[in-house]
């Protein structure tokens, strides 16, 4: 990572054995705890974290550990299918604050794409019905069918997206977390990580810029998709890739619940919170039964009518 002051240009960044994810905390520590996976290590050597040359911003924690810990309360305790007593029984850990890296790409697309149109029209077609006597009858009525047409074109776009650079995180949760305020963002500072621990970038610039890559052209086919009703085919051409690393607060939680372990994220700026929760089996089965019942009353109510 860029250095800082002098003050924090000393921080240590350590591998957990575990998950692998590689975290920097202060001077000094002598054991310390993954964010990700919990694993308690004892620090006893320095873990070389690749070298990051484009341009480093971090976002601040805006919510407080007591308050992202309320949330995570209130959260367990507001899913129907989810056990009554999880929120009363659950065992939250400590919880850590961290910085995650993300990889920022923001690149300039342009596209050939051909796709189809279609155009409804009507026509009278003859249909057989049965009258008020019981008789079979033939009538003419009204049919609307389509037809579909060519067409092509070029769109010219500017996405950007993010890609977790974390070993600690999935790309999954990581797009749960967002969106992270980019206005808030600061200029790289080790002194904006102190207090916190942080994670250094597991994935260099080559590896998330596969991923990347694919989510700009996922971006850009769906605007050429909004060009016609079916899009057939879209060439798409990259140029022009930024790149930059975020380090986005994130508070990372474990709990305990019937011997089972869960993970909670909660974003640290906004307070978004993701995680799994257990299910309730009792709760799906009355849902079931309740359903099943609703359709029953449904069929005997529509063969009393006729």
């Amino acid at each position: 990572m860029t250095a800082g002051t002098e003050s924090a240009s000393a921080l240590q960044a350590y591998t957990c054995p575990n998950c692998g994810a590689t975290t920097s905390f202060e001077p000094g520590t002598k054991a310390l705890r993954c964010p990700f996976c919990g694993t308690e290590m004892t620090v006893r050597a320095t873990a070389a974290a690749a070298a990051v040359t484009a341009p480093q911003y971090v976002l601040p924690f805006k919510v407080e550990k007591d308050a992202s810990q309320k949330r995570v309360r209130d959260w367990l305790g507001d899913s129907f299918f989810a056990p009554s007593d999880l929120k009363n029984r659950s065992a939250l850990d400590r919880g850590q604050g961290t910085y995650v890296p993300f990889w920022r790409f923001d690149c300039d697309t342009h596209s050939n794409w051909e796709g189809e149109v279609s155009q409804t029209h009507t026509r009278q077609v003859q249909r057989s019905f049965t009258n008020s006597e019981g008789k079979s009858e033939e009538r003419w009525v009204d049919e609307q069918y389509q037809t579909w047409h060519p067409r092509s074109g070029t769109h010219a776009g500017k996405h950007r997206t993010f890609v977790v650079g974390s070993t600690g995180l999935t790309q999954d949760e990581a797009d749960k977390l967002m969106p992270f305020p980019e206005e808030a963002l600061m200029t790289y500072s080790d002194d904006l990580l102190a207090g916190f621990s942080s994670e250094a970038p597991g994935i260099d610039e080559s590896g998330a810029w596969q991923s990347g890559e694919q989510r700009i052209r996922e971006l850009e086919r769906a605007e050429c998709s909004k060009q016609v009703e079916r899009l057939t085919r879209a060439d798409i051409a990259l140029s022009n890739r930024l790149s930059a690393v975020c380090y986005l607060p994130v508070w990372v939680y474990g709990y305990k619940y019937q011997n089972q372990a869960f993970r909670v994220l909660v974003n640290g700026y906004t307070g978004e919170i993701v995680g799994d929760r257990p299910i309730s089996r009792m709760k799906v089965g009355i849902m079931i039964i309740a359903a099943v019942l609703v359709i029953v009353l449904i069929v005997v109510i529509i063969a009393l009518v006729r």
